[in-house]
């Protein structure tokens, strides 16, 4: 028997959605017919993958996953090489630049090419998983994951962000960089854009309030959990009747980088993507 689609999506679902039942629905398959075709994948190679009697994967079951997500990643891409129009899905965890996204958009449309956006919590972890064809994030990568690659696209400048329940700080002006107030900051450890060792040193230990996405982040802050340090882009786009935001004009710009898996390489609508999406970032940054 030749290992099959069918067997790799079956793994695949499993490890999406937990449970056979789960992963049978979202196949469009019956319960039975999904463990079988995961038993038949475990007798083509002699080696238990899934657990008996459960949803829990081997070191072995493991591998084939990873592996099996890569290869239906690339099917996915061949699919769209050999289409006349295609699309682009590109995921975001929070703001997308607007004028940036309307001119790739634009762009890509005159070669009848869409380009559909997913708010999700973790991109970058969709673009590994071929959940996305390319993701915008705004946290700083010390190390990309394996496979992928990234390039920045725009820079942005930063404001403080704080509660009206901190009347000291929500009546100033502005701030400068090296005297943000020592109060707990909130960090959105998912894709924020300020970690609490990127901020200025403090005389004290300053206090983090973690979250993991920006959702949490504007109620944290709004609640006067902590003050948040975000890029300019929220003063004009989110507005919270219980938050001020207050520039800071000396602050060190934060990066907006796009990322995309580089192996396997993307499709060539992919690919016409993202040197659209760069070329426009570059000339927006002058």
């Amino acid at each position: 028997m030749d290992v099959e689609v069918r067997h790799l999506r079956a793994m695949v679902a499993l490890a999406d959605h937990g449970t056979h039942t789960a992963a049978a629905a979202a196949l469009g398959v019956t319960q039975p017919t999904l463990s079988r075709t995961v038993r038949q994948l475990e007798y083509r190679y002699g080696r238990r993958l899934v657990l008996g009697g459960s949803s829990e994967f081997t070191d072995d079951g493991l591998a084939v996953v990873e592996r099996a997500r890569r290869i239906l990643a690339e099917l996915a891409a061949l699919d769209r090489d050999l289409t006349s129009h295609g699309s682009v899905q590109l995921g975001f965890a929070w703001l997308l630049p607007d004028e940036w996204f309307r001119r790739v958009r634009n762009a890509m449309g005159d070669r009848d090419v869409s380009v559909q956006i997913r708010r999700l919590d973790d991109p970058l972890a969709a673009v590994v998983n071929g959940d996305v064809d390319a993701a915008l994030h705004r946290n700083v990568l010390r190390k990309p994951p394996s496979g992928v690659s990234t390039r920045v696209i725009a820079h942005e400048r930063r404001v403080l962000a704080v509660s009206r329940l901190d009347p000291e700080l929500a009546k100033r002006r502005s701030v400068h960089w090296a005297k943000i107030p020592d109060r707990p900051v909130v960090v959105n450890t998912m894709s924020g854009s300020t970690t609490a060792d990127s901020l200025p040193r403090s005389d004290t230990r300053r206090a983090v309030v973690e979250c993991r996405n920006f959702d949490e982040w504007l109620e944290l802050v709004a609640a006067g959990s902590g003050i948040g340090i975000v890029p300019e882009i929220c003063m004009h786009r989110v507005v919270h009747p219980e938050i001020r935001y207050i520039p800071i004009p000396d602050a060190p710009a934060t990066q907006v980088g796009l990322a995309w898996r580089s192996t396997p390489p993307p499709s060539r609508v992919t690919r016409a993507f993202l040197d659209t999406a760069i070329a426009l970032g570059r000339a927006a940054m002058g």
